[in-house]
Formats: structure tokens, C-alpha cells, sequence
């Protein structure tokens, strides 16, 4: 008698952390051929503690009630792209999975995390100095909250993912695209997925997680530091993912058009 094998999860939200994963999943989540998770981020794959012998054997469908198999299966956990192993738990789970990966200038997703975490009274050290060498070495080597500055490098990150997933099943987005042509990033998306397109999903989709609206600093000097400290990667990242990011590599670029949905 055969063992019947659990459904996996068909498609990977993996990063980066601020870069419009919740607003995508949730224009995702409203396509009929696709089926979300609940809640968003399951943290499956930067669990360090779960025993990875049998990754493939892993059952999440208690976080999919009322989601048939015939549907595709998806979820969102952002620090899957930065966490040591993530990527090599999730291969070995489903090689076949769908890997989506957003990305954000990095100087402004370091900022867009400094606040959340200040707002979330994780962290009470000031921008300037978490991005620099005090902030920096409370990484060591990684960290969930102060990695403000090292999850902002996506081209060693971006590496592992094709190391493991072939390129036809890696989909990348920026979020300017995704909020200045939410339609087209929508289309190509579900493409991707390999189901019926379908514009109607998009539109209103920003929503903010966590508010940080009341948290404004002055930070041009920062994102100035920053912006030289990440060009290098930027350029490298350009070159493995074929996105245009010629803008990120402006000194004036600033992400003041979208502000009012991205913090």
C-alpha cells in the first residue's frame, strides 16, 4: 500500500521583506485558479529547529482549508531569500515550485525596515547608526530584525535562488513596477503561473502592513551612503536578473511617488 503524498506548495512569495509581498499576494488571492495561505508568511523554511530529512514529506495543507489541489498553492515569507538554508529546504521540498521575487531599491527597504522595526519597539537605535558599523555588527552573521543593511545586497541572495531553481521558474518584479504598471506586472505575473490573465485583479492592492507614517526622520545623508555602499550590487543584480535598474544607481533617485502606499 502506497503512502499518499501530501500536496505541496505550488508557488513562493520569497522577498524581499518590503517590497509589496503582502500587496501582491493579495491581488494573487483573488484569481480563481489560485489559492493562498492562511496566514500569509508560514515561516516554513527559515525554521531552524524543524528536522529537514524528509522535506518533501512536509504537510502544510491545514494552512490551506478549503483549497482543492486541482488549485495552485501559494504563500509569502519574505525572509526566504535572506536566511541561510531557506531556499535549499524549499528545493527539496518542491522542485518544481514557482519562486517570486520582489525588489526595492535597497537604501529605501533599509529605511522601510528601520521603521518598522522602531515602530514595533524591536529596535531604539537611530537609522544612522544601525546602518553602520554599530548597527552592523549586531548581524553576526545574519538576523531576522537589525539585517537592515545585509538583506539590501540581492545579488548573492539572488545566486542561491538559481543555483537551485532553474531561471524559466524565477519571476522578478520591482516595486516601482508593481505600483506604477500594476497591470502589466499582474499579467506577466500570472503568465508565470501559467493561468488565465486576468487585469481585473489588479488596482488598490497597496496596503501597509505596518504603519510608519508617524515615524519621519531626515535621512538623505543615509540614503546617500547607502545608495555608494550598494551600487556595485545594483549593477550585479541588474545583470543576473535583466531588470532595468539604471534609476537605482542615480544619486537623486528618491521614492517619493509612492510613498503614500510603501513605508
Amino acid at each position: 500500500m502506497t503512502r499518499d503524498v501530501p500536496k505541496r506548495i505550488d508557488f513562493f512569495i520569497v522577498g524581499a521583506q518590503k517590497a509589496a509581498t503582502t500587496a501582491l499576494l493579495q491581488i494573487l488571492s483573488r484569481h480563481p485558479r489560485l489559492c493562498c495561505s492562511s496566514p500569509k508568511e508560514l515561516h516554513v523554511f527559515d525554521d531552524d529547529s524543524r528536522d529537514w530529512c524528509m522535506p518533501a514529506a512536509i504537510d502544510l495543507s491545514m494552512h490551506f482549508p478549503n483549497c482543492p489541489p486541482d488549485l495552485l498553492w501559494g504563500e509569502a515569507t519574505p525572509i526566504y531569500m535572506y536566511w541561510p538554508h531557506s531556499i535549499e529546504r524549499l528545493a527539496a521540498y518542491n522542485p518544481g515550485a514557482r519562486i517570486i521575487v520582489g525588489l526595492r531599491h535597497p537604501a529605501w527597504r533599509a529605511l522601510s525596515h528601520w521603521k518598522m522595526e522602531v515602530i514595533r519597539s524591536r529596535d531604539d537605535m537611530s537609522f544612522s547608526d544601525a546602518i553602520r558599523s554599530l548597527g552592523r555588527a549586531r548581524v553576526n552573521p545574519v538576523h531576522r530584525v537589525y539585517s537592515y543593511v545585509e538583506r539590501g545586497f540581492y545579488a548573492p541572495q539572488i545566486k542561491r535562488i538559481l543555483a537551485h531553481f532553474p531561471r524559466d521558474q524565477v519571476f522578478f518584479y520591482t516595486t516601482e513596477d508593481l505600483f506604477v504598471n500594476e497591470s502589466a506586472v499582474v499579467k506577466d505575473l500570472l503568465s508565470f503561473l501559467r493561468v488565465t490573465p486576468d487585469l481585473s485583479l489588479a488596482g488598490e492592492s497597496f496596503v501597509v502592513p505596518v504603519d510608519t507614517t508617524g515615524l519621519e526622520i531626515d535621512a538623505r545623508d543615509e540614503i546617500i551612503y547607502l545608495s555608494a555602499l550598494f551600487a556595485g550590487d545594483i549593477q550585479e543584480t541588474m545583470d543576473l536578473t535583466d531588470l532595468d535598474l539604471r534609476s537605482w544607481l542615480d544619486p537623486d533617485y528618491a521614492e517619493g511617488y509612492f510613498h503614500r502606499s510603501l513605508h
